[in-house]
């Protein structure tokens, strides 16, 4: 692969990706026998096992055009099931920071996923790893909301009345990866969803102020939430 450096027989079908090269050596943390596979381009890629099953572990980087690249090449790589593991700024009065989001379906204000659906539309999770992420964190007793995102090119120009818009219509949070993941997903044949720790808020004044305990332990909820059910859910060629 151009970006991915690494072949077929170093990417297991499972994947999880997230934006930070951090997180992602964080998450290969949690898994037997694991090897890196890729460095080029600071795309730190890992795979290991976990609860017996090989995982792949992907850095995307920030944005959704870098994502796109590489899910694009994971796809060609093999990957038949990908969790997105990432932070997110609430936007509803009931999401604090701290709680973890799982995205049913991801509103595109990126230009990456309108490119890919030039038709339009919406791009959606999948629903049984929906449905898995949210059993876990119920059984757990984690504080979690379930529902729509929006996925956007910026970090900083969302102001309140894009909150306040956006709330209205039932939107959970802002973030900048789903959309196009789950796009691609839909497209390239592998079964895609996000677990989303809030570290943000856009509402009322806007406060963007990280508190590191609280989200920091959602964090490690949301690694081991979506390591759980990656390794649990099934694959289904399409």
């Amino acid at each position: 692969m151009y970006h991915l450096s690494c072949s077929k027989k170093d990417v297991a079908q499972r994947a999880l990706v997230c934006g930070d090269p951090g997180r992602a050596t964080k998450i290969a943390g949690y898994l037997e026998g694991t090897k890196l596979v890729n460095s080029h381009r600071g795309l730190l890629t890992y795979t290991g096992t976990y609860n017996g099953e090989r995982v792949t572990v992907s850095t995307t980087g920030m944005g959704a055009p870098s994502a796109a690249i590489v899910l694009e090449e994971l796809a060609m790589l093999g990957a038949k099931a990908v969790i997105r593991v990432g932070t997110t700024g609430g936007i509803r009065k009931e999401v604090l920071l701290g709680d973890i989001i799982v995205p049913t379906e991801a509103i595109p204000l990126d230009g990456a996923t309108k490119a890919y659906m030039r038709e339009g539309g919406v791009p959606k999770a999948d629903v049984d790893i929906v449905d898995a992420i949210r059993k876990r964190l119920e059984r757990e007793g984690l504080r979690h909301h379930v529902g729509p995102v929006c996925t956007s090119d910026t970090f900083y120009l969302e102001e309140e009345k894009d909150a306040k818009k956006w709330s209205s219509k039932g939107v959970l949070s802002f973030e900048m990866e789903c959309s196009v993941i789950f796009a691609i997903g839909s497209l390239r044949g592998y079964r895609a969803g996000a677990v989303l720790a809030v570290t943000g808020r856009i509402y009322g004044k806007g406060d963007r102020v990280l508190d590191d305990r609280t989200t920091a332990r959602s964090m490690e909820d949301s690694i081991v939430s979506a390591l759980d059910v990656i390794s649990a859910i099934g694959i289904q060629e399409r």
